[in-house]
């Protein structure tokens, strides 16, 4: 049987230098003996199949958010050091022991992501392991596998919850029905064979993805009478109108090139999303190898598609037929670019903008990752309603208590849902169950996820811009909107203020995110 400890902060810097070697001198042969047996992978989700016995004496739960809990960690970081590169120094490591195995000397079988072989012994890094090593006075960061200080750079740590079989640490969150999913720094799991997990290919540092067309070029003909705005991953900026007459959808590409389309005549337009990516990919494995040459690649749906509302109030004219509700971009159909794919009835709000015309109808779009789009107030005021495309399907998700004002998808699961009046809720799509996450006390006109930090932008009717911690149930004060409007998070690693100019004229700016965790 393999020995096993556990490993000490200078032990584990040992390690990740002696996996670091230098690859130019590494024989081909024994990088393919590496890369066929480390066994430290990151997978996008942990499967329930790991046993329950192993759940290191934490108490199987399962079912719905508040069943089985969710855990994000707290996260302290000021440098510029990723996950990544941790991550390769840790699947390096395991590379090593195996390489050290198989040569004869060592460790016997040392397989695990929180395992490495030093010195002929198989020592345990501190991630998944129950009690915690590292307490009272340090945490478990599990982007190293070391014991840390609390406010140490580049520290992901928290509590581990149960999930069916398994069990989510930091930088994971379970999904209700017995998986782990990674969340915002990270974008991985690693699980052991026993089931703890935590999140994995995590990073510190915003790395700027792309930039979005200037300033002046936003505050052009792209934002006349702007009512809503999104940004997909690649920096494009999507808008819709609120006007008198025909509204308009409009894309300004980051190169400055404006294209727009007409929406139905006489339906107000009220919000756009774009679907996106939930978290900052990381490197991607090359594919398999194989003799056959690769197929020719597929048009893929699914990120960068748009979304919009049609809404109308009860005595402003609009609600007839054809009926107002969602619409989704169809760009190479000319005849119908922008088709209905959830009808709506006239609904009537009282918030956020104290507008009887822009409160009105279908509020709280988003997407979800699985090119599902939820909205609120379609049916009823309170109704969360969805429009799954892949099956061409409508159905009720969930009734609130009050009407929907804002949403935007903070999980593959997960939407964080605005209510008037100022309640958050996080809805569980596979459970349909709702949990409270917090109270603002003041209606929320948009929400907005940030894939770098995982943090929600708020912004109130107060004008105040909040980041959220959606997992968490933490709010913290970021800025102040200079009128009312909508604030939306670029990749660029900005966020933008855009007013309703229906409402109060001015201009688009920006404030600048964070660039460490």
């Amino acid at each position: 049987m393999p020995k096993l400890r556990h490993i000490t902060p200078i032990a584990c810097a040992l390690i990740l230098l002696a996996a670091c070697g230098d690859d130019s001198t590494a024989s081909s042969s024994e990088t393919a003996t590496a890369s066929a047996t480390a066994t430290s992978t990151a997978t996008s989700t942990a499967s329930a199949s790991a046993s329950a016995s192993a759940s290191a004496g934490t108490e199987t739960q399962s079912g719905g958010d508040s069943a089985t809990g969710t855990s994000q960690g707290s996260v302290s970081a000021t440098d510029s050091s990723t996950s990544g590169s941790t991550s390769a120094s840790t699947s390096d490591a395991s590379a090593a022991a195996t390489d050290t195995t198989t040569s004869g000397v060592g460790c016997g079988v040392c397989d695990q992501p929180n395992q490495a072989c030093v010195d002929d012994v198989c020592v345990a890094l501190c991630q998944g392991q129950d009690p915690d090593p590292c307490g009272p006075d340090q945490v478990c960061d599990v982007i190293s596998g070391e014991c840390k200080d609390v406010d140490a750079p580049c520290t992901l740590a928290g509590p581990a919850e149960a999930c069916g079989a398994v069990v989510c640490g930091p930088g994971s969150v379970c999904d209700g029905v017995g998986e782990c999913l990674p969340i915002a720094p990270c974008s991985a799991v690693a699980c052991t064979d026993g089931g703890e997990c935590w999140g994995d290919a995590c990073s510190c540092t915003r790395e700027k993805e792309c930039d979005e067309a200037p300033a002046d070029l936003l505050n052009g003909p792209f934002s006349e009478m702007i009512a809503g705005l999104d940004f997909a991953d690649d920096c494009t900026a999507w808008m819709v109108t609120l006007r008198d007459g025909v509204d308009y959808l409009r894309r300004l590409r980051p190169d400055g090139e404006l294209t727009e389309w007409p929406g139905v005549s006489n339906l107000d337009m009220g919000e756009v999303k774009v679907l996106r990516r939930l978290t900052v990919p990381q490197a991607k494995a090359p594919p398999p190898w194989t003799s056959e040459p690769p197929p020719p690649p597929k048009p893929v749906e699914g990120y960068g598609e748009v979304a919009l509302t049609y809404i109308c109030c009860a005595n402003c004219g609009c609600a007839q037929n054809p009926p107002q509700g969602v619409a989704r971009l169809v760009e190479e159909d000319m005849n119908q670019p922008l088709p209905i794919v959830i009808t709506a009835t006239t609904t009537q709000g009282n918030g956020p903008f104290m507008s009887k015309l822009f409160d009105a109808g279908p509020q709280g779009l988003t997407w979800g990752e699985d090119r599902v789009l939820y909205v609120g107030n379609t049916t009823a005021n309170g109704e969360l309603n969805s429009a799954d495309l892949e099956k061409a399907t409508q159905q009720l998700e969930t009734t609130f208590a009050a009407r929907v004002t804002a949403a935007a998808a903070i999980s593959p699961v997960h939407l964080l849902v605005a209510l008037e009046g100022g309640e958050l809720q996080r809805f569980n799509t596979l459970t349909k169950e709702a949990t409270l996450v917090l109270d603002l006390d003041a209606d929320v006109t948009s929400l907005s996820h940030d894939k770098f930090s995982g943090l929600v932008y708020a912004g109130l009717s107060t004008l105040e811009i909040v980041a959220i911690q959606p997992f968490k149930g933490e709010v913290m004060p970021f800025d102040t909107m200079p009128g009312k409007g909508r604030v939306a998070v670029s990749p660029s690693g900005r966020l933008w203020f855009m007013p309703v100019k229906y409402i109060q004229a001015g201009t688009l700016v920006s404030f600048d995110l964070p660039n460490e965790l």
